[in-house]
């Protein structure tokens, strides 16, 4: 995984995305890191508020796992607004987004009532 990490960083100065096992890694426009990860469900009617929250905590963990592995991505990300995307993976024909933490708070996409 430390590698796979260390190609991500290289990506990620070069404001490309990387996907790194099931997270994707990626710049936004603010120069904020972007962690999303994909609902384990494929029906959108499946997936509760808890449920949603749950796999947000797991993407959050993955990712925590990561900064362990890899020094140089704890030193990329220091200092930079990290926003955790949960999204709905449409088959293979879209993202849609779930919802999104920033700082603690969860924003809810439209999917999700």
């Amino acid at each position: 995984m430390q590698g796979r990490i260390d190609i991500a960083v290289s990506f990620l100065k070069d404001g490309k995305s990387f996907k790194v096992d099931d997270l994707l890694l990626s710049l936004n426009e603010a120069n904020g890191v972007e962690v999303t990860g994909w609902s384990q469900y494929t029906n959108i009617q499946n997936v509760s508020k808890q449920i949603a929250l749950n796999e947000l905590q797991e993407i959050k963990l993955l990712f925590t796992q990561m900064l362990d592995f890899s020094t140089e991505l704890t030193n990329f990300v220091e200092g930079r607004p990290i926003i955790f995307n949960l999204c709905l993976d449409d088959y293979g024909k879209a993202s849609l987004g779930i919802c999104s933490e920033k700082d603690g708070v969860v924003i809810w996409g439209s999917l999700i009532s």
